[in-house]
């Protein structure tokens, strides 16, 4: 297994005097709601992948007399000349001020938005709650290399707090499900082919059921399908792994 390696822990301080401007990220709207939530996970990739972010730190540690990473130089070098002296106040980047909140914050606040339990696979799902997560991950992976990690992290993702994390990893093998119960679909068992793909899903995220130490009976406590459908996967997965009691654990036979 490949060791992780040490990344930076953030020394900034995100807290600025009273006449620098700063930006709520989210500006006061209700994550509650869908179309903010959406709304929301656009504007952080888009942060992501335009170095918002990564600028706003390199700005941060230089007026807060911090050695500027590799990365933080580049950004710096990247933004436009505010000044011959270089010592002048940088208040706005693409006329917007800096966020209020460093960038593994706001992401916490989008990812605990994201989290409905149990899933039922019977309500419609609105899109963002079906492949949100998903998005972030990927962004993250892609864009936050160079960012500055709250204490205890080593990589960016795990900014968020792992049981978090591993709840929406699994939320993401649910979305294999969604629909069976609702008006117009069939069952699970003429449908097979979408339990193959739930299996499947759950051996990729083998970390995750074994960090929520998951049985077939703790599963469908957080996935909930009409009866006729939970009884044919639990006989199914139970055949399909080996598993001979719905209490064993399910990781141990991925």
């Amino acid at each position: 297994m490949t060791k992780k390696t040490k990344r930076p822990t953030s020394p900034i301080r995100w807290e600025f005097p009273r006449y620098v401007p700063t930006l709520d990220f989210f500006e006061g709207r209700d994550l509650d709601d869908y179309g903010n939530l959406a709304e929301a996970i656009d504007n952080f990739i888009f942060s992501m992948e335009g170095s918002t972010f990564l600028s706003w730190e390199a700005v941060v540690s230089r007026e807060q007399g911090l050695r500027l990473t590799r990365h933080q130089k580049a950004a710096m070098d990247g933004l436009v000349d505010f000044g011959d002296s270089g010592d002048e106040e940088i208040l706005y980047l693409n006329d917007l001020p800096r966020p209020s909140e460093p960038w593994y914050v706001i992401l916490n606040r989008i990812a605990s938005h994201r989290l409905v339990e149990p899933f039922r696979t019977c309500e419609v799902q609105w899109e963002v709650k079906l492949d949100g997560w998903g998005r972030l991950v990927e962004c993250l992976e892609e864009h936050a290399g160079g960012l500055l990690l709250p204490a205890g992290a080593a990589e960016p993702l795990d900014a968020v707090p792992p049981e978090l994390r591993h709840k929406l990893a699994l939320r993401s093998c649910f979305t294999e499900l969604e629909g069976f119960g609702q008006s117009g679909v069939g069952t699970l068992e003429e449908e097979g082919e979408c339990l193959d793909a739930f299996i499947d899903r759950m051996r990729a995220c083998k970390e995750t059921v074994a960090y929520l130490e998951l049985t077939l009976d703790s599963l469908l406590q957080r996935l909930v399908l009409p009866d006729r459908d939970a009884d044919f996967l639990v006989k199914t997965v139970e055949k399909v792994l080996g598993i001979r009691s719905t209490q064993d654990r399910i990781a141990d036979h991925l």
